[in-house]
């Protein structure tokens, strides 16, 4: 084997050993007092394969929630994103599934300071114009959370659930819950809200949510600011819970991409978090590997296959750690 082949080889493995972006979760439960944009959750599903629903949540770390109701969305995750299909052709009977993504053990500090959770969805079918997934914060295992629902249909709530009474924090005229001119629906889309219209099938749109201890819940999507709470405040901060979980509505089918939550509201995320590591683990390799093509002989032989293997190694280790 030529030089110029080794090198090519070890970089390659190189490249397949440091991925673009890597699933990310703090170790150690967070703290409420973070630097604003610290980012304590990313996932953007590369590098992951689930071939059905237990699969996927192993894959992620989530556990179901099924003190409510019995979970029946099946996921799978495939090309870089969470598919769900909670469809009743699909499940038969089709309930809410909850999934807890961080539970309160690990979120008890952080959720006590501000921050910011946010999420890409393209909605693909549903059984009415009425189904969503949502990703939940403050909720204890049953039927106590805040969230905010963005519709197949092209509007949302900003809300908190208490039992069986679902409590609007929004307003009725704020572009989350307007039909006219001023709907985000029409600010993003151009189309006159139809209660009864699939308007956001195959469309994809960014929900962030700004979570302040005082100000209560301000969201955003696509970047267009839609909601902040103008009702009931007396309700906000009242839950002892602060899990965060993901919910998929019954007869919903959908993706989801790139989950993050971070410290702090009216910034963004600190994404740097992976580029100083990656970037100095790329560097090792290559100067690893040029050292190797120096030192390496015509044809392989058992040391340098244990120098790339170790390289390969070390530059997997770096990031599985995140994971």
């Amino acid at each position: 084997m030529t030089k110029k082949t080794l090198l090519a080889g070890i970089l390659t493995l190189a490249m397949l050993a440091i991925p673009a972006q890597a699933g990310v979760m703090q170790d150690s439960a967070p703290a409420a007092d973070l630097p604003a944009g610290t980012l304590i959750y990313y996932e953007d599903f590369e590098g992951l394969y689930g071939e059905g629903t237990d699969d996927s949540l192993d894959a992620l770390g989530w556990t179901k929630s099924e003190n409510l109701l019995a979970y029946t969305a099946q996921l799978s995750i495939d090309n870089g994103y969470l598919s769900i299909d909670n469809l009743e052709e699909t499940v038969g009977t089709s309930n809410d599934s909850y999934a807890v993504i961080m539970d309160d053990a690990h979120l008890a500090k952080f959720a006590k300071g501000d921050y910011t959770y946010q999420y890409d969805v393209t909605y693909r079918d549903a059984g009415n114009s009425y189904r969503y997934v949502s990703l939940l914060v403050n909720y204890d295992g049953n039927n106590n959370y805040d969230t905010v629902d963005m519709r197949m249909r092209g509007d949302g709530y900003n809300q908190t659930r208490r039992g069986s009474d679902w409590i609007h924090y929004n307003d009725t005229t704020c572009p989350i819950r307007a039909t006219d001119s001023t709907a985000i629906l029409t600010q993003l889309f151009g189309e006159t809200f139809d209660e009864n219209a699939y308007a956001l099938q195959n469309k994809t749109i960014t929900v962030r949510v700004e979570v302040s201890q005082a100000n209560g819940p301000t969201v955003y999507v696509n970047g267009i600011k839609v909601s902040e709470m103008a009702a009931n405040t007396d309700k906000w901060g009242t839950l002892d819970s602060t899990a965060m979980a993901f919910k998929a509505s019954n007869r919903i089918k959908a993706d989801i991409d790139n989950i993050m939550i971070w410290a702090g509201t009216g910034v963004e995320p600190d994404m740097s978090v992976f580029a100083p590591e990656v970037e100095e683990t790329a560097a090792e390799v290559v100067d690893s590997a040029a050292d190797a093509v120096v030192t390496a002989p015509q044809t392989f032989d058992a040391g340098v296959i244990a120098a790339v293997g170790a390289i390969v190694s070390a530059a997997g280790y770096a990031l599985s750690k995140k994971r």
